[in-house]
């Protein structure tokens, strides 16, 4: 069964994989610690029912937010809690 994505799901996809793949280009220990992270959040928010696009649309931005912090502070490790 093929699965039809919104605009917005392809959206927070597209970002997970450049997540991902930013990690990909860290040094070990922290590319693993960062690829956890973000499997982690992804995992833990994933089932949240589409019609809650607020609570969806707030995680998003703030993914997002995080991760442009990330980068342009050359994080290269972070602390899983």
């Amino acid at each position: 069964m093929s699965r039809v994505h919104s605009k917005f799901q392809k959206e927070i996809l597209q970002f997970y994989r450049s997540v991902l793949k930013w990690a990909s280009l860290k040094p070990e220990p922290a590319k693993s610690s960062i690829i956890q992270y973000a499997q982690n959040e992804y995992r833990k928010n994933q089932n949240i029912p589409k019609k809650k696009f607020d609570r969806i649309e707030f995680l998003f931005r703030q993914g997002k937010n995080k991760f442009e912090i990330w980068k342009d502070a050359k994080i290269d490790s972070i602390s899983i809690k």
